[in-house]
């Protein structure tokens, strides 16, 4: 079983587990399969929203891939979800993102 399978399979058993849909929208980024990795980062943060990871891998991405607009609203929307949870070194490093960048 391939390292995409083997995340598919833990998905199916625990399909309520943000970190295995962010393991696989990162594994379907490194083959090169940016549009179904992005759709799976636009899933996981409208079912996951509090899953503050996601903003930052999926806004390089973006950025990676020369989509700014959505970039600067995804890192801005993980900047509004990292202060509702208090996550102060996501939040930081989010805001650094958007510096940098915009």
């Amino acid at each position: 079983m391939d390292r995409k399978e083997f995340i598919k399979n833990e998905i199916n058993q625990d399909p309520m587990d943000p970190f295995n849909h962010y393991l696989l929208a990162i594994e379907l980024y490194k083959e090169k399969a940016i549009e179904a990795s992005f759709k799976q980062f636009e899933r996981i943060i409208t079912d996951f929203p509090d899953y503050i990871a996601t903003y930052y891998t999926y806004a390089n991405a973006l950025l990676t891939e020369i989509k700014e607009d959505r970039a600067e609203k995804i890192i801005r929307l993980g900047i509004n979800e990292a202060e509702k949870k208090g996550a102060t070194k996501a939040l930081k490093e989010l805001k650094q993102l958007l510096e940098l960048n915009f």
